[in-house]
């Protein structure tokens, strides 16, 4: 099956439902109650039933992958689909829920971070009444074109409902009937809109940091430095972190100048002028990366200490002073 690309055409009506009408399930008035009453942002809170079309673009579109779209071959896993559910337990990847679509597929050492199916993406007349916008239908059939990744088989049915992701009155003879006529749909339709991030099946989460933290575009963007999916930022954590690393690069570089120190202790090296030349680069090299590295860490660890610490102590005194 082709991906389709990500580029808007033109469409003379509503964009439709990716499936047939006959493979609806449920009903809008159970769907409509499975939302949530209300979901925090970071400016404040969604109410889906008074602002449906932007609970639903917090729920599908994501935004933090696409704007690294062109880096993310870097983070992509060994298959451009991602891994039947029944995969994981093999690898000894424990499944965790996650509601944000951009950490959706992403996987650490022993987790793999999915997002649960949402009801309303099963039912075609909320496709047609609220799907219809190009940005938020691309998104949806992104993300059901993830869990035909992920159901293929009644093995990977039955662990979706174990782990609750799929909602609750999906049988698997209805899902296959859903996911066939879906797929059909994305083969026939060659103007069909694919979020470009479903480009790409499973992601790194150590490789998508690295690209946060690595591109100058994306420091600036109110979490500087802290990467797409920061982990614990707790100073002992974080010193802890950083220490390993340096007693790594310090172990390394007094492995390789003790062996040189030894070569040049020999009569066959210590005449050798390029070698007590080369010594000598390693050695000033040496102490000048384990410098580097360590004032880079203190540099860090006082970032660290200003964000956790004292901006949120000085956020705090002036709520307090505007309280007064």
């Amino acid at each position: 099956m082709g991906t389709p690309n990500n580029a808007q055409t033109a469409h003379d009506e509503p964009l439709a439902a990716p499936f047939r009408i006959d493979c609806s399930i449920g009903d809008l008035e159970t769907c409509l109650g499975n939302l949530p009453a209300s979901v925090l942002i970071q400016n404040g809170t969604i109410r889906p039933m008074k602002d449906l079309p932007s609970f639903l673009r917090l729920d599908l579109e994501t935004l933090l992958i696409d704007r690294i779209y062109d880096y993310l071959w870097f983070a992509r896993g060994r298959s451009a689909h991602a891994r039947s559910l029944h995969q994981y337990p093999l690898l000894r990847r424990q499944i965790v829920i996650t509601e944000i679509p951009s950490h959706h597929l992403i996987s650490d050492y022993s987790v793999i971070f999915i997002k649960p199916l949402p009801s309303y993406l099963l039912l075609h007349e909320f496709w047609a009444d609220h799907l219809s916008d190009p940005a938020l239908h691309s998104a949806a059939c992104g993300f059901l074109l993830s869990y035909t990744w992920l159901i293929s088989y009644r093995s990977d049915f039955d662990i979706a409902k174990e782990c609750r992701l799929l909602p609750e009155n999906l049988t698997w003879n209805a899902w296959k009937s859903f996911a066939a006529s879906f797929i059909d749909h994305l083969d026939a339709s060659g103007s069909q809109l694919l979020s470009k991030r479903y480009n790409y099946g499973e992601l790194r989460m150590s490789r998508v940091n690295y690209i946060y933290k690595f591109i100058p575009s994306l420091w600036f963007d109110g979490k500087p430095f802290r990467g797409f999916m920061p982990t614990s930022m707790w100073n002992g954590s974080f010193v802890q972190r950083n220490t390993a690393r340096l007693l790594g690069l310090f172990v390394f570089f007094s492995l390789v100048l003790s062996a040189m120190q030894v070569g040049l202790a020999t009569s066959q090296l210590q005449d050798d002028v390029n070698f007590v030349w080369a010594a000598y680069g390693f050695a000033i090299a040496s102490l000048f990366v384990v410098l580097l590295s360590a004032g880079i860490s203190l540099v860090l660890l006082i970032w660290n200490i200003i964000y956790n610490i004292v901006l949120p102590w000085r956020l705090g005194l002036q709520e307090m002073r505007r309280a007064y």
